[in-house]
Order: C-alpha cells, then structure tokens, then sequence
C-alpha cells in the first residue's frame, strides 16, 4: 500500500539494490558479510513463522519459495558473485529480510523458475503487517470527494481518494474511517466494503481494502484539512459523476487505487448515473 510518510505507516517502492541503505539484521561491515547475512535469514525465519501465509508454495504454483537453508546458501552465493562481475554490492546476493524502516520491509527470497532455475526474488510487505485501506467518499448530495496529494515518488499532484496503511490490531474497516477523517476531516454515516485490491502484484505482497463512505453534504468544506497539509494535501474537492468521469476520461485521474474504487463501486450500483 502504499507510500512513505512521515507521520504513519505507508510503504514506498524500493530500489531493488537496496545496497546502499541500512539494512534490517546489518552489523555493520566490521562484523563481516556472514554475519550480515546469518542476521538477514534470521529476521526472515521469524517473520516466515508469524506469516506463514506468506511464503506458501500452492500447488502448480509456477515460481517456488526454496525455503531449505542450504538451497538458500547456494543460491545467495550464485547470485552474489553474478552481482559482484556485474558492479553490484555483494550483498546484492543476500536472502531474507534485506531491509525494514518503520514503513515498508524489503524481501529476498531464494526461488525456483518454472525452468529449474534458481535465482532470486525481491518482494514488499508492510512493516506495519497490517492491510491498507483506502475509501471513495460519497457525500449526500451525490457528489464524490477526491483530494489533490503531492506524490514524492513521481514528484507530481495526484486526484485521489483518502487511503492509508493499517495500525496493528487495526481492521480495514477503522483504517478507512480514520483515514477519513484526517485527510478530508469528515465522519462516514455508513461504509460499504467494495472489495480487496492488490496493489502491485509484481512487487508488493499483501492486498489492501477499498470502501465507499457516505458523508453528510452539510459537514463538508471545500479545502484542506489543516492536518493534511503535512501529508502533501494541498486540499479537497467535491465532484459530481459528470465531473468525474470527465477527469478521468481525460487523464487527470489516473491513481490506482481511485480507479479500482470507483469502477468497483460502479459495478455494484452504488453510484449515481452521470447527468449530461
């Protein structure tokens, strides 16, 4: 879910060298590579043993999680010294968790292609370990809400609805409302769940919610949210499907995490149709 904040939890897309960052399980270079690497399966080991879900192998699945230690040895070993003839870090090659901030945990997993090739695989997770959520307002009077966020990650504004990482112990449901609340600075009468969302299913792992929140037209106001200014919320908007569909059809809206919300919600007959 979902990107890098500051103030709470959200993910951002890292590079896939991660080379040059502190690393989760690092201990410094003094320590030598082994132990860096014994400390990266380490943390690995315990998040596979909290999250077993994560790293199930399904039946046909096409790319296999080698999870046996010394399939891992082998293939860090082969892909480190692939890394170093190529200019990379040699902990370019390393398993596990090979990196975690307060916001997103990077993954290397050891795997086998459909091939029989071994290699590796680079995965995203919230280090929150909780879902996402994120929430098409709807106000009474049929007008949707949408918020205009400057993306760090394009350095550029965005339309888009509220969304958030999960606290733990946070449902998706409580994420919606909250984030809400903070970024548009309404309440929801009601919330309706259009259904989950995978965000980036060739790097992210982990699916987050989406839902439609009804919001009362009298306590709504045009602007920012003094709160939200911190996030890179210049402020809100209220729009009517007509308005809408034009930005969207025109390219001004094009987050996918808006675009999934408003086709579910569409699917499902929650919204009005556009007036000419």
């Amino acid at each position: 879910m979902i990107e890098a904040r500051n103030r709470r939890g959200r993910g951002a897309d890292m590079d896939r060298s991660d080379g040059h960052e502190e690393t989760d399980g690092t201990v410094g270079e003094g320590a030598g590579s082994e132990q860096r690497r014994k400390a990266r399966l380490a943390a690995y080991d315990a998040l596979r043993e909290r999250h077993p879900d994560m790293f199930v192998n399904p039946p046909g699945g096409a790319i296999e999680i080698l999870l046996n230690r010394a399939d891992q040895e082998r293939v860090a070993k082969e892909v480190t010294e692939l890394a170093v003839t190529s200019g990379l870090p040699e902990e370019s090659g390393d398993i596990g968790v090979v990196y975690r901030d307060p916001y997103v945990c990077v993954l290397r997993d050891a795997v086998r292609f459909p091939s029989g090739r071994t290699g590796t695989y680079i995965r995203l997770v919230s280090a929150a370990e909780a879902a996402g959520a994120a929430v098409l307002p709807v106000l009474s009077d049929g007008r949707l809400i949408l918020l205009r966020h400057f993306r760090h990650a394009e350095r550029g504004w965005h339309w888009e609805i509220p969304r958030g990482f999960g606290s733990p112990g946070e449902d998706s449901a409580s994420t919606a409302r909250r984030e809400l609340q903070e970024e548009v600075g309404c309440e929801a009468s009601d919330l309706t769940h259009l259904g989950p969302m995978s965000p980036d299913t060739g790097l992210r792992a982990g699916r987050d919610q989406l839902y439609l929140a009804h919001v009362d037209a009298a306590t709504f106001q045009d602007g920012a949210n003094p709160g939200a200014r911190e996030e890179g919320i210049e402020g809100c908007r209220a729009l009517s499907v007509k308005e809408f569909e034009d930005m969207l059809l025109s390219g001004r809206i094009s987050d996918a995490y808006t675009l999934a919300a408003y086709g579910l919600a569409r699917a499902r007959g929650l919204l009005a149709e556009a007036s000419p």
